[in-house]
């Protein structure tokens, strides 16, 4: 039924219905910025790989026809993964963390001990997320900590479905290694 109504929407859009741009961006818009959140640095750049899939997605509509009918959402994330993976792999600038002295010291008046053990706890699962290769972290992000379901994070992958849960499985593998062997 979602497949009926989001393929409604993009051929709407594509006959020049703004509303439909609207509602893909209102349906799709938070789970892109939550996948760019995980695949950048900062949240400036999250939002900005997201505003830019977007751009590129609704600039190239006319792809998502013919005899292989693509659904937008898969489409869009794999737009978004591209997009992060580039930003990677531009040179960055220093950018100051809440890790740094001063910011550190801000947060530590307002910590308390249970919140000192969540956040000890997040780092080493972030640590250890940033340990893992890149297709791991990708089929994590996506998966899991996104919710997409297999089918479409296999088609953002490029896999089948099969060979994303194997991916997925492996995945889940590495990083309890790898949390295991930081703990």
């Amino acid at each position: 039924m979602h497949d009926v109504f989001e393929a409604r929407l993009v051929e709407r859009f594509r006959q020049g219905d703004a509303r439909a741009m609207e509602t893909l961006f209102e349906l799709y818009a938070d789970r892109a910025l939550g996948l760019a959140m995980r695949l950048t640095e900062t949240r400036e750049d999250a939002e900005e790989v997201a505003q830019e899939a977007f751009v590129r997605a609704f600039r190239s509509a006319r792809q998502l026809t013919g005899g292989h009918t693509k659904r937008f959402g898969p489409w869009l994330f794999a737009i978004v993964r591209s997009i992060a993976a580039d930003k990677r792999r531009q040179l960055r600038l220093p950018t100051l963390s809440l890790e740094t002295p001063a910011g550190a010291a801000l947060v530590s008046r307002v910590r308390t001990e249970d919140e000192a053990l969540a956040r000890a706890e997040r780092k080493a699962l972030l640590d250890a997320l940033e340990s893992l290769p890149e297709e791991h972290k990708l089929v994590l992000t996506l998966c899991d900590l996104e919710d997409i379901p297999h089918a479409e994070a296999a088609e953002v992958l490029g896999r089948s479905v099969a060979a994303t849960k194997s991916l997925l499985y492996r995945a889940r593998r590495a990083l309890r290694d790898a949390l295991v062997a930081g703990g």
